[in-house]
């Protein structure tokens, strides 16, 4: 005969759908712990002009900025190989 709300040694509510909700739950925290680290990661490589490893200075990243920009011109046309060398050039000279 049962006692309270065991029947034959199985508690109440225990089935397959509550393990697949469970694993869910657990996987859902798992993500959700990824993402803060991810997110305060970032945040903190945002804050800092330059990275400690490259000691890149903002200078040269804007130089890096207007090389690219200068590369995008050649590349529709409307500077030619010499002016693009001429002016790469002088972008180097500057950092």
């Amino acid at each position: 005969m049962p006692i309270g709300f065991h029947h034959r040694g199985f508690g109440v509510g225990y089935g397959p759908g509550q393990g697949i909700f469970m694993i869910l739950f657990l996987l859902l925290i798992v993500l959700a712990v990824v993402w803060a680290i991810n997110a305060f990661v970032h945040r903190r490589d945002h804050a800092r002009p330059w990275s400690d490893q490259s000691r890149e200075r903002p200078m040269s990243h804007a130089n890096s900025e207007a090389e690219r920009i200068l590369g995008e011109r050649f590349a529709r046309g409307e500077i030619d190989a010499d002016d693009f060398k001429e002016r790469r050039d002088l972008l180097r000279e500057r950092s």
